[in-house]
């Protein structure tokens, strides 16, 4: 989640927003990390999971490629999905949700 966050803050200018939002129902819980930065280039959208995968629009040039694939990772060991959205000039809003373990 903590690389999640730096990338709305890296790509987010001064006065702009990120907001953090939490959901626990019975079966998940979902965190919403949401910015009205940048966004992200729709021809990016469906690879910034990819590892060192790094944008050809990026202003960014300090980094390797493989935080959003960590992350990814990390929330898949525990039974969870990730999903991102955007809207280029907008934001982006990354979705983390991980059910909750029942007992059988």
């Amino acid at each position: 989640m903590g690389n999640i966050i730096k990338n709305a803050l890296d790509h987010t200018e001064a006065k702009g927003r990120i907001e953090i939002s939490c959901e626990d129902t019975a079966v998940l819980t979902e965190i919403v990390i949401r910015d009205n930065g940048a966004g992200i280039h729709p021809e990016d959208i469906h690879h910034v999971f990819k590892r060192f995968y790094r944008s050809r629009f990026s202003k960014d040039k300090t980094g390797v490629g493989i935080g959003l694939s960590l992350s990814k990772a990390i929330v898949e060991l525990h039974g969870g999905t990730v999903a991102v959205s955007s809207k280029l000039g907008e934001g982006a809003e990354f979705h983390l949700i991980f059910p909750k373990l029942t007992n059988l």
